[in-house]
């Protein structure tokens, strides 16, 4: 008998939650370590545009799942021009990602 999971990390935990929230982590760390390779930035240049330094650009790229929250994936993702907008409207859950522009960016208001 073969085992089959619709995510792979429900083969380390047993809490879908958990499970569900590595997956997260996983794909944020994916589309980040994307993004950087779309720039041709190498890691200080991607380090110096999210804000961390080198070596957490290095666990960030090495998929140190460990190493990152959410939150500081979603922070990095936004530092490089991206943000999530869920919506819900009749029972139903989207997301669309917006192009964040330098103007938009508290650091770059006056």
């Amino acid at each position: 008998m073969a085992l089959e999971y619709s995510n792979i990390f429900d083969a380390i935990t047993e809490d879908a939650a958990e499970a569900s929230e590595l997956q997260t982590r996983s794909d944020l760390m994916i589309a980040i370590r994307d993004i950087v390779n779309a720039k041709g930035w190498d890691q200080k240049q991607a380090a110096a545009a999210m804000g961390i330094t080198q070596p957490r650009v290095s666990d960030l790229v090495n998929g140190r799942i460990e190493k990152f929250s959410i939150d500081k994936l979603m922070t990095c993702l936004y530092k490089i021009g991206f943000r999530f907008k869920p919506h819900y409207e009749n029972e139903q859950l989207s997301m669309d990602v917006q192009v964040v522009t330098d103007t938009q960016r508290p650091s770059a208001m006056g």
